[in-house]
């Protein structure tokens, strides 16, 4: 298993490797790429997630409100989607 990590590939941010509580917090401190008008998040890299792996996406949603940014979401792992839906918050992703 890979450290998570992300990187900017053009217009996309790359989110890599496995989310869990350790990794969700140093990513959490590390957000200053988080600036523009949107965001584009690629998470088909995403070994494995846990409800830490949530949180992370509810942060960051909640940075790019807060900056009057917006924030898309793609390749979302089905393992993170099944979380979500537990916790009634699917809907509110903004998933593309």
């Amino acid at each position: 298993m890979t450290e998570a990590s992300i990187s900017q590939q053009g217009d996309i941010h790359k989110l890599t490797g496995q989310l869990d509580f350790s990794s969700v917090a140093r990513l959490l401190t590390a957000n200053g790429w988080l600036q523009g008008d949107q965001v584009q998040i690629d998470m088909s890299h995403v070994e494995q997630s846990n409800s830490a792996g949530l949180a992370l996406l509810l942060e960051w949603m909640k940075i790019a409100q807060q900056k009057g940014l917006q924030i898309k979401y793609h390749n979302v792992p089905e393992q993170l989607l099944v979380i979500a839906r537990a916790y009634g918050v699917d809907q509110d992703l903004p998933i593309i």
